[in-house]
């Protein structure tokens, strides 16, 4: 309920009070202020309320805002480090792979060389016993 609503329902109320109450003109007078200081009170008091329940609501959304923002902050800056830890980590791994592809082909080619020697020293025997033969 608005409190102008309230002022006009309890003026309405006095109103009719006076006119169906049979009393002396003093008498309806003082009921009237009563009635009015009566209503003032109450309207004083739903003004407060209002103000308090203003205040308490601000003051929660206020502590919700910032609740939120150390919360986004928070989770930024946890995905930031997170990020740079795995870069990190990416740039080790890479590292890795690179040193062990060198030594894969470095063991490749020393296999390769020691292959190539062991043909070379087959021929040249292949080639002594062919000699050997020829010349008998």
């Amino acid at each position: 309920m608005s409190l102008s609503s309230f002022i006009k329902g309890s003026l309405f109320g006095a109103g009719l009070a006076l006119l169906f109450t049979p009393k002396s003109g003093k008498e309806t007078r003082e009921e009237l202020r009563q009635k009015f200081e009566e209503s003032k009170e109450a309207a004083s008091e739903y003004a407060e309320l209002a103000r308090e329940k203003g205040e308490e609501v601000g003051a929660a959304a206020s502590e919700a805002s910032e609740n939120i923002r150390i919360t986004l902050s928070e989770s930024a800056k946890d995905l930031r480090e997170s990020l740079n830890e795995t870069s990190e980590q990416l740039k080790e791994d890479a590292k890795d792979l690179k040193k062990d592809v060198k030594d894969a082909a470095k063991d490749v080619k020393e296999d390769v060389e020691d292959a190539a020697e062991d043909v070379k020293d087959e021929a040249k025997d292949a080639k002594k016993d062919v000699e050997k033969k020829a010349k008998k």
